[in-house]
């Protein structure tokens, strides 16, 4: 048999057979992750953080996040504080639909005002045959056509509800070109699949008294540096990056498409033909400015998330009820994280907050007792050295003393 056809145990019994050491996994929890994947063999996990309180459009949020990078939590929560304290975050959805794309090889026999005629007809058959879609308010916005050489493109903009939608568009293009297989001049049908261009935008705006950063000094260099995200492509993808940490460990702890949405972004932000940075700062009547609008394709039912409770434990725990909702929230933590990360620029600079975080984690992974752990942080913490090699020193030395030892 195949790797594939075995069963997620045959496959580990294999491997170890192989001499591959693999860390146990509770069969019931292999078999629900065989429902999920391909060629399963055990479960990676990551921790769940929160960000116990983010105020949006006045309504206060528990937002969870997914993500092994203690940073990412801590940044997000800091910008949220700030943010609760000005009254919270404002934002707005433009939801134009999902973008889907039938290429189509065709012969000079084709006629592109032939199949433009056509466009009502299809569009209204391919309605009436995802009906369950239209009754949850989705369905077929727009329907065109068009030729560049010997390839014609139909392009549906379908609104999925409250779903992602990607498969519901894949399905409706495959029914699109059924229809048009026989069409004069058609001669290949090339493909029938979603496109990831930004379509579905949510908005999160901010506006933050300069006491509540640190005075006007320190709002200006924030200003500046978001500028310079605007001016300078190496400047603005680390800045997006930022933006990112938040945006992708919410997109994962909500079970959501965090590649579709990665593929979007970096489309968005070379929009005008120069990569930009996604957010902008300025400071305005005495006050820093804060805005950010992402490409945000997301669902609050179809795909996997039935299948995975713990996702669903995520979106009840938010409070979250629909698609626009869930965006609205994403792009707000998007926000928060990136002005985090530009204040910590602005004052002390990003590395030392960020190596604290990670001196906790690398002393986690030292062979010694919890207690022994805390106090060789609290040296290295002390001494500003976080190396590895200076936290086994450390704890040589502490137990020679005979000390902080169980």
């Amino acid at each position: 048999m195949k790797f594939y056809q075995l069963t997620a145990e045959q496959r580990r019994a294999k491997l170890t057979a192989d001499g591959v050491q693999l860390l146990p996994v509770d069969p019931k929890t292999l078999a629900g992750l065989e429902q999920l994947s391909e060629n399963v063999i055990g479960s990676l996990t990551l921790p769940l953080g929160l960000i116990p309180r983010l105020i949006i459009q006045g309504r206060p949020y528990r937002v969870p996040l997914a993500t092994e990078e203690a940073s990412v939590i801590a940044a997000a929560n800091h910008g949220a504080s700030c943010f609760n304290q000005a009254g919270g975050v404002q934002t707005s959805s433009l939801r134009r639909g999902l973008i889907g794309q039938l290429i189509l090889a065709v012969t000079p026999a084709f006629k592109l005002a032939d199949l433009r005629t056509q466009l009502p007809r299809l569009k209204l058959a391919t309605n009436q045959s995802f009906l369950r879609l239209i009754a949850h308010g989705g369905g077929i916005k727009r329907l065109s056509a068009r030729q560049v050489e010997r390839v014609a493109y139909v392009e549906v903009l379908v609104d999925p509800a409250e779903a992602m939608g990607a498969n519901k568009v894949n399905s409706i293009l495959e029914f699109l070109g059924k229809q048009l297989q026989s069409f004069p001049g058609v001669s290949e049908r090339l493909a029938a699949i979603l496109s990831n261009a930004p379509s579905q935008f949510a908005s999160a705006k901010v506006i933050l008294p300069l006491a509540l950063v640190g005075g006007g000094e320190t709002a200006n260099r924030l200003a500046q540096l978001s500028q310079v995200g605007q001016q300078d492509a190496r400047r603005g993808v680390t800045n997006n990056k930022g933006i990112m940490n938040g945006v992708d460990a919410a997109l994962l702890a909500f079970g959501q498409d965090f590649r579709a949405v990665e593929a979007a972004c970096g489309m968005q932000a070379s929009r005008t033909g120069v990569y930009r940075s996604l957010s902008r700062w300025q400071v305005i009547d005495d006050q820093l400015v804060g805005e950010l609008t992402l490409p945000l394709a997301t669902g609050v039912v179809g795909g996997s998330l039935a299948s995975r409770p713990e996702v669903r434990q995520n979106i009840a725990m938010a409070g979250i009820k629909t698609a626009q909702e869930l965006a609205e929230v994403i792009v707000s933590v998007g926000l928060a994280s990136n002005f985090a990360a530009l204040l910590a620029l602005s004052t002390d600079g990003i590395q030392h907050g960020h190596m604290k975080l990670q001196t906790r984690q690398l002393v986690a992974g030292l062979a010694a007792s919890p207690s022994e752990q805390q106090a060789v942080l609290q040296v290295l913490l002390a001494r500003q050295s976080y190396g590895l090699a200076e936290a086994e020193a450390i704890l040589t030395e502490l137990r020679e003393k005979n000390e902080y030892r169980n």
